[in-house]
């Protein structure tokens, strides 16, 4: 056709196979001009024929010869890549080579991060899926009620600000910016830490992140976020005297139903939450060696304990009436809370302001800090000590506050704070 026609067809370059020839562009007004078709064969591609047209000869040549070039190089991957992949590659590789990395490494990194295996997820999804595992673990009585409803108040803080922010692009300097701008003290700082560590770590684990952002934290960082623990203030404990007037109050005052709870806190060391919940089946004070024993239902982190209750610990609690069910009642909206409030004041643990109000003066966990620093002075033995708090024994900071607190002579007066001569409730312990 091109020859009857008068247009040129030819091969170039030569050997190549791939066909360049003359076209004449027609409309119904007639020919206004000609250009150049070139025609890659399939047998080249490895696909499809390959078509482009040109204005000029020269043009319609130098783009024949890259093509014939390309697939001598690269073969038929020459044809699969687009001229903007080809372009892209070209500024690229220079970049790469000069940080001394290779192409196929970058690639696979990219790959492995930029497309991870598990999906990719938004930071309220994930919350979310945590979330829902959690309730699981809550159902089958793994978790208490407590960790859930603290874990949805972080939750909701975190998803106000990351919500939609897929997971992958989550950095390091976003949440830190975040824990700064919370503008709560070192131990709320770290608390919100810990709750994003976990929606990280379960993130790595799912696979929908290959490392954690908060892995780049350093400790430096840790520390300006929230303290190095050098300012933190020393466990208040209770004098003799006080710790006297406290369980005597609460004996003298039994509709409270706070005696048992108060002796369990001062000489058994038993954390609050756990006296709560506690049945009175678990305080074997009428045995040969009296324990209390902290079950996993009951035990923060569930780490299971018998605590030794100390002779002067089993006076008291024999003296209690109504051994049925929990040690003290609990109903709802801080029932507990407020009977130990009226207890304090009672007892002298606080004073009325300039506008009559009563402020009171009482440390939260006084009455467990007294148990460890009593106990290890009596006894001298941080692990004996640790093992009755349910801590583990590699928390030395804990012993480095006690140790400094109370002496042995005021431990041995701790211990042998007694009710006076009263008839006890078991057979065979008298006052």
């Amino acid at each position: 056709m091109a020859a009857n026609s008068g247009l040129k067809a030819w091969e170039h370059p030569k050997g190549s196979g791939i066909r360049i020839r003359e076209i004449l562009n027609v409309t119904n007004g007639g020919v206004y001009g000609g250009s150049h078709l070139v025609v890659v064969p399939a047998k080249l591609t490895g696909t499809i024929r390959k078509r482009r047209q040109f204005k000029s000869k020269d043009l319609a040549k130098e783009w024949a010869e890259i093509q014939f070039q390309g697939q001598k190089q690269q073969g038929e991957d020459f044809f699969r890549a687009t001229k903007d992949e080809r372009r892209q590659f070209v500024e690229c590789v220079p970049k790469l080579r000069e940080k001394g990395i290779e192409l196929r490494e970058a690639v696979d990194f990219a790959i492995k991060h930029l497309k991870p295996v598990g999906g990719k997820k938004t930071v309220g999804e994930v919350v979310d899926e945590l979330l829902k595992s959690k309730l699981l673990r809550f159902e089958r009585g793994d978790l208490r009620k407590t960790s859930i409803d603290d874990f949805r108040i972080r939750a909701r803080r975190f998803s106000e600000v990351f919500e939609k922010v897929p997971i992958i692009e989550l950095q390091v300097e976003q949440i830190k910016d975040w824990l700064l701008g919370l503008g709560g003290g070192p131990r709320t700082t770290q608390n919100y830490l810990s709750f994003a560590t976990e929606i990280m770590n379960h993130a790595v684990q799912s696979r929908y992140l290959v490392k954690s952002p908060l892995d780049y934290l350093t400790t430096n960082e840790r520390k300006e976020l929230c303290g190095n623990g050098a300012g933190k203030k020393e466990p208040s404990i209770l004098t003799v005297e006080e710790a006297r007037r406290l369980i005597q109050t609460a004996y003298e005052n039994p509709k409270l139903n706070l005696l048992p709870a108060v002796v369990l806190g001062l000489f058994c060391g038993i954390r609050t939450e756990e006296i709560k919940r506690l049945d009175w089946s678990q305080v074997k004070d009428h045995e040969s060696q009296p324990i209390v024993t902290i079950s996993s239902s009951i035990a923060k982190k569930r780490r299971i304990r018998h605590v030794d209750i100390p002779e002067n610990a089993r006076l008291w609690l024999s003296t209690s009436l109504d051994r049925n069910g929990t040690v003290t009642f609990s109903s709802i909206n801080n029932d507990y809370q407020r009977r130990f409030r009226t207890l304090l004041k009672l007892a002298g643990f606080g004073r009325k302001d300039d506008e009559g109000v009563w402020r009171s003066r009482w440390d939260a966990n006084a009455m467990r800090h007294s148990f460890g620093s009593y106990h290890f002075a009596l006894f001298g033995d941080s692990l004996e000590t640790s093992r009755q708090l349910g801590h583990r024994a590699s928390d030395q900071v804990l012993f480095d506050h006690y140790r400094a607190l109370a002496t042995k002579e005021q431990a041995e007066c701790y211990f042998a704070i007694k009710p006076e001569k009263v008839e006890s409730k078991i057979v065979g312990i008298a006052g």
